[in-house]
């Protein structure tokens, strides 16, 4: 999102005395509408006439859709019930039950009621435990229950391997040239002209669990850098991962005095090698593998790869500054608690983990590889959300395409707006560079496909890197060889014919 845009649309949204922060109570609503009516806030007092006319072509883009009258023909949608594991209730993306004050929740509320008027339809939305899987079962029973899927972006091949999905590029009305669809994974995910998993601002998640560098504006003067310096080094292509290791490789403190590495200590770098981990590969621009028309390519194994390795080994296990938190997540709870400096987080924690975090915070990409890489790269946790549409909804393509393309039209208008609001809220009259930077990593989401198949056809290639920091091991080379000719037998003769390829 670009910053001026990004800035009229948070002065706009708080200015409303409808939209509060995502998780605040409509009370606090009504006390700070009465304070903004009583002094104009400093954010309205910044938005100049360019920035307004940018936030109207935002909300006036186009989205080419013929009025439809549906009769009240219901859209229904299925989705993953994930809420216990991951901390997000899924549903969320797609419902919201009634208007409660919450920024977040109202915007998806009117985004719904305003499709639902414009073409009469009613969006309904049920969740089950693993979609990805019962989308099979239902095509293969004929039962046309549900016109769109959501599920987990690393669960998608079980969809997929059943044959059970439409094409999207085949359903009328969706079109994916215009900015609410994420065109680099939808890219990435084409194959053969065929594209089954689709990525689009629907999916709140896509956005929530993009990984950012995060760090402790406070933490990080201690040892001589201000948030500007860091900032700076963005800005002109010099946030490199040589870099990153020379600032936070002398930054640890054993806090209890106790002599012994532990949690509770202070850490300049420092995460639960998991999800973040799988980012490295993204952020350094090295693909697992590409696609095309005519198959794919394994890109995977090179130099750069042993080379990323070794550099990232070393840097968490030859410095004090590094430790690895034992429960997945754990950095974002320590950020919180003022005991680390740097670390890869997802863009969710600045909604929910951090914002209680009594030390400023701030948002920056991942690091290059070097400064000759062109662009700050990234990727999110596997388990954002992408959609399919069952076999079975065939006879309702052009409803599905039309009511689908309204519904990421109006998220990426009205809903991600709202989360944008949140994430900065409180923070971007005194820090503006932050929308900036989270301009920086949104632009860079890069989001590999070999994580649809992961689990099966690519044997867990994309998660090498995270296995090998786990266990201090520099030699993927081996790793890597040692499954390549399974590995290309696999996707001949298991990914290939779900793409109309021959092997």
């Amino acid at each position: 999102m670009n910053k001026k845009i990004l800035a009229a649309l948070l002065a706009a949204l708080m200015l409303a005395p409808t939209l509060t922060a995502c998780g605040e109570s409509a009370a606090n609503s009504e006390t700070e509408a009465a304070a903004d009516s009583a002094a104009p806030s400093a954010e309205a007092e910044i938005v100049t006439e360019e920035e307004a006319v940018e936030e109207d072509s935002r909300l006036s883009i186009s989205d080419d859709l013929p009025e439809m009258d549906f009769e009240g023909q219901g859209f229904r949608v299925l989705t993953t019930e994930g809420g216990a594991i991951y901390g997000f209730d899924y549903s969320t993306e797609i419902i919201a039950e009634e208007l409660n004050g919450d920024a977040c929740n109202d915007a998806v509320y009117n985004r719904n009621l305003a499709i639902e008027t414009r073409f009469d339809t009613k969006i309904s939305c049920q969740m089950h435990a693993t979609p990805a899987s019962y989308i099979g079962t239902l095509v293969q029973s004929g039962t046309d229950e549900y016109d769109i899927v959501g599920m987990y972006d690393f669960l998608a091949y079980n969809a997929l391997n059943a044959q059970a999905v439409l094409n999207w590029l085949e359903v009328p009305y969706v079109n994916l040239e215009k900015p609410w669809h994420n065109q680099l994974a939808n890219d990435n995910a084409t194959i053969n002209n065929r594209l089954y998993a689709i990525c689009s601002d629907l999916a709140i998640t896509s956005m929530l669990y993009t990984h950012a560098f995060f760090f402790n504006g406070t933490l990080v003067e201690n040892y001589g850098y201000t948030a500007d310096d860091i900032y700076t080094l963005v800005k002109e292509g010099q946030w490199t991962i040589d870099k990153a290791i020379d600032i936070t490789s002398t930054m640890y403190v054993d806090v209890d005095g106790n002599g012994t590495r532990e949690a509770t200590d202070t850490y300049g770098f420092a995460y639960s090698i998991w999800n973040a981990a799988d980012v490295w590969l993204s952020a350094f621009g090295q693909s697992v593998c590409t696609t095309s028309d005519t198959g794919i390519e394994m890109t995977f194994m090179n130099d750069k790869t042993v080379s990323i390795v070794e550099k990232l080994c070393a840097w968490h296990y030859d410095t004090n500054c590094f430790f690895n938190y034992p429960n997945i997540y754990e950095e974002e709870t320590r950020m919180r608690d003022g005991t680390l400096v740097f670390a890869p987080i997802r863009f969710k924690a600045a909604f929910d983990a951090l914002r209680d975090m009594e030390d400023p915070y701030c948002i920056i990409p991942y690091p290059k590889w070097d400064e000759a890489q062109e662009q700050y790269l990234t990727n999110a946790d596997d388990k954002f959300t992408v959609f399919t549409v069952p076999l079975t909804a065939v006879n309702n393509a052009e409803f599905i395409g039309i009511v689908y393309e309204a519904l990421c039209a109006e998220s990426y208008k009205s809903v991600y707006p709202a989360y944008y609001d949140t994430a900065l809220k409180g923070k971007y009259s005194s820090d503006p560079t932050t929308a900036e930077m989270i301009d920086l990593v949104m632009a860079g989401r890069n989001f590999d496909f070999s994580f649809q198949f992961a689990e099966k056809a690519f044997q867990q290639v994309p998660y090498f890197v995270r296995q090998c920091l786990q266990s201090n091991d520099v030699n993927i080379a081996s790793k890597y060889a040692k499954i390549e000719k399974s590995l290309s037998k696999n996707l001949s003769k298991n990914l290939y014919p779900i793409y109309g390829i021959e092997g």
